[in-house]
């Protein structure tokens, strides 16, 4: 629970425009794994600027390692550091397990639907994130479905 507290402390992205799609999300998330493949940790900076190239209206990209613990977020940057292993949605799905399956079965890349704060909202709604694997990283970024 205190990570959904974290989360709902998070400032908006912008408080109007268009939202970014499945596509453009995954677009985004390989921008930042060649940027990670190229940069390694030194990336994580640009990651975590809201004001930086990995951030688009409500598209951002999250680093996760394989522990769970949250390397680099382009949505809340004191989720920092934090083991998020065990973070449920309010479904009860453990997404962040569920990420590193979903790369684990489709070869290093998949998409997964989970509930997640809209950063426009604030409020929770359905979330479709394209995975990607770097080295001991997965990173996600993804579009909120109906807002």
């Amino acid at each position: 629970m205190l990570l959904l507290a974290l989360l709902f402390s998070a400032g908006s992205v912008h408080a109007a425009g268009d939202r970014g799609t499945p596509d453009e999300a995954k677009a985004l998330a390989l921008k930042a794994a060649a940027l990670i493949e190229t940069q390694g940790d030194k990336a994580f900076d640009i990651v975590n600027d809201r004001a930086g190239p990995l951030v688009d209206r409500d598209l951002y990209v999250t680093v996760i390692d394989r522990l769970g613990v949250m390397r680099a977020s382009g949505f809340n940057k004191s989720l920092v550091g934090t083991n998020t292993w065990d973070a449920e949605d309010p479904d009860g799905t453990k997404f962040v397990q569920e990420f590193w399956k979903a790369v684990a079965n489709d070869g290093k890349e998949g998409w997964l639907t989970y509930k997640f704060v809209d950063p426009m909202t604030k409020k929770i709604a359905r979330k479709r994130a394209y995975l990607r694997q770097v080295g001991d990283y997965l990173l996600t970024c993804g579009s909120y479905i109906g807002g």
